[in-house]
């Protein structure tokens, strides 16, 4: 999943789901890998559709939960989106 191991995963987040925002790269990202790697569903959202899917794919091929959700932070009709497809999916 990534070339730094992992923090203390000893936190278990089987049947939990994350709203990620800005997970295309950086700190979101991580957190992102973290919180699948903990057992959470992980909604990873951001601008960049193209990074969005190769990370969710990214955590699907390594056993974890994730799904690609394109958003726009300062648009609020986007914001909306984002989260009824959120909950529609997970």
């Amino acid at each position: 999943m990534t070339d730094f191991p992992l923090p203390n995963t000893s936190t278990d987040l089987t049947g939990q789901v994350a709203f990620v925002t800005g997970t295309t790269s950086g700190l979101g990202r991580r957190f992102a890998q973290v919180l699948a790697a903990c057992g959470a569903k992980v909604l990873v959202t951001g601008r960049r559709v193209d990074r969005l899917e190769a990370l969710s794919a990214e955590i699907n091929a390594s056993g974890g939960a994730a799904a690609a959700i394109a958003i726009d932070m300062t648009d609020r009709d986007s914001i909306r989106a984002a989260l009824k497809e959120a909950e529609d999916l997970f």
